[in-house]
């Protein structure tokens, strides 16, 4: 246990239990976090699998949790849980049998951190450049430390039942972006979209009603648009957010068959078993027409050359480009592809693009 003399934190702190293991909640400034609970990533890829206790740390992760705490005033973060030699720590109750009191943590001691070592990396990063945050806290579970098999198995428990949300949710539910504002702005303006984007789901089986996915929008947009920075001005953004609607209701006149399925003529999973149209690599493709034609300072009047574009599946024109035998290939390569040949049809390069696809 420790010794008097021993130099330890004192936090408040509180003690719980899930099934046989007993654990304790406290919070600790950022400060003291990141000067505890260290190590040296460098090392962790000289150990085997085997002999690690947590994953090898992703360094490109650590600056974009920098940017989000120093460019967030409102920035949050769940708790990061660590490990502790039983005999390194105290518990000390405000009165006898009580689950609130003290815990004494000693610095020096044998930590491992078991989830949450991105975020205190990504927490050192940003103190570096604004120490004033040493100050913010964080909240942290302490474990009793059983060696190596026993925090690898804390790992894999803490990560068992994570379940990461969609692409479209995040989309939902963030607020901060400007291109995901203006997708749903997108999605309620434009009738082709109106009722007819999943807001949850990332891809659509063939018999779904849906037109297209949220992410698979944004996707678009953010090629039609491009970077829009969270500190972009209001009057930007609304410049942004009105031309994709204006793009994509004047791309319903002449797409085939959007116009039918806007008005609900056809239905979508009818589209889907024949156009090429009704699948997210046609949105991606033509969004980048729509680049091309606000780089240039061309008119969207131009969109109206689409209408002469043959968007069945079954135009050997996309064989190669996006379609090999009876199958719509999605992937970057075939997402140019289609993109380079839409230029093609409406004027915007002078030759069709070659194929990126062979039959095996």
């Amino acid at each position: 246990m420790i010794t008097s003399l021993q130099a330890t934190f004192r936090v408040p702190a509180t003690r719980g239990r899930m099934g046989t293991t007993t654990y304790y909640t406290t919070s600790l400034p950022f400060g003291i976090v990141v000067k505890v609970f260290t190590y040296d990533p460098d090392d962790m890829p000289a150990l085997a699998p085997e002999h690690r206790t947590q994953r090898e740390l992703k360094k490109k992760r650590v600056p974009e949790i920098a940017d989000y705490i120093l460019n967030h005033d409102d920035y949050i973060f769940s708790a990061v849980t660590v490990s502790i030699d039983t005999d390194s720590y105290e518990f000390e109750p405000v009165e006898p049998g009580s689950d609130i009191g003290v815990l004494l943590l000693p610095p020096d001691a044998s930590y491992i951190v078991n989830d949450g070592q991105h975020r205190i990396a990504g927490i050192a990063e940003a103190l570096r450049e604004d120490p004033t945050l040493a100050t913010d806290s964080i909240s942290v579970v302490v474990l009793p430390d059983g060696g190596t098999k026993r925090s690898q198995q804390i790992f894999s428990d803490l990560n068992r039942t994570v379940h990461k949300t969609s692409k479209s949710l995040d989309i939902l539910y963030d607020h901060r972006l400007p291109i995901n504002q203006i997708t749903m702005d997108c999605v309620e303006a434009v009738p082709l979209f109106r009722g007819r984007t999943d807001k949850e789901r990332v891809s659509l089986s063939v018999r779904n009603q849906n037109f297209a996915t949220l992410s698979g929008l944004q996707r678009a947009n953010s090629q039609l648009l491009g970077d829009i920075p969270e500190d972009t001005d209001d009057a930007t953004i609304a410049a942004a957010r009105d031309y994709a609607i204006d793009f994509w209701n004047q791309a319903t006149q002449f797409v085939e068959p959007w116009a039918a399925i806007a008005t609900g003529t056809m239905t979508c999973a009818v589209a889907r078993q024949d156009y090429l149209s009704s699948y997210t690599l046609a949105l991606w493709a033509l969004g980048r027409v729509g680049a091309v034609l606000r780089e240039q300072g061309l008119g969207l009047d131009v969109l109206q050359d689409l209408a002469k574009v043959d968007w069945r599946k079954d135009n050997p024109e996309w064989d190669g480009i996006c379609v090999l035998g009876q199958s719509v290939v999605t992937r970057t390569s075939t997402r140019d592809a289609t993109g380079e040949q839409l230029k093609w049809k409406l004027g915007l390069r002078d030759e069709p693009p070659a194929a990126v696809l062979e039959a095996p």
